[in-house]
């Protein structure tokens, strides 16, 4: 009785199961469902590269106070701006490590990008850290001013800066790309 129910099972997967995955036939419809998983991917690197960028542009404001000489907010108060950016920036690793793991389904200019912004957002992670040690080791703004700091801060800018730019100048190309593509299409079927 079990050896036939066990039988019975296998049969019904067997004619619920695709033609394609029994004898290795290739379905017509296999390349539009990847294209589809592949536009779903695109799409949601994409907005992971756009929540980067503005990620890159909170840590900008973060740490922007802390650059300004004549601002002194008083170590716990660098302190405080520091957190919020170590948050910002955790966020884009983060980011980088969910796009890293659908690299393969991204678009060639989101390979590019993501490249690109890998090294950033490592630089900015490794500042950060030395930051951090420096605030932890300096309980006073004066002998943070006088170490590693100001550079650790300046770096993580540039660096934010940097980031920003690039994930916005390779998202407006490709934007414009996809308009022309858009145009010339509904051109040559205007023509045709």
């Amino acid at each position: 009785m079990k050896d036939a129910r066990t039988l019975g099972w296998m049969m019904f997967a067997i004619v619920i199961m695709p033609a394609s995955m029994l004898f290795g036939v290739k379905s017509p419809y296999s390349s539009r469902n990847d294209e589809a998983a592949n536009w779903v991917q695109a799409e949601r690197a994409g907005h992971l590269l756009r929540q980067m960028r503005r990620l890159a542009f909170k840590t900008q404001k973060a740490v922007g106070p802390l650059q300004v000489g004549g601002m002194d907010l008083g170590w716990e108060g660098e302190a405080q701006q520091l957190t919020i950016a170590r948050y910002d920036i955790n966020a884009m690793g983060t980011d980088l490590l969910a796009l890293n793991r659908m690299k393969n389904g991204l678009q060639p200019w989101q390979r590019r990008v993501l490249a690109k912004t890998t090294p950033e957002v490592h630089e900015m992670v490794y500042q950060m850290d030395q930051a951090n040690r420096e605030i932890n080791a300096n309980e006073n703004s004066t002998a943070l001013a006088m170490g590693q700091f100001p550079q650790n801060i300046s770096m993580i800018d540039h660096q934010a800066s940097r980031m920003a730019s690039v994930i916005g100048t390779f998202t407006q190309y490709a934007r414009a790309k996809q308009r022309l593509a858009t145009l010339e299409r509904r051109v040559s079927t205007r023509r045709g």
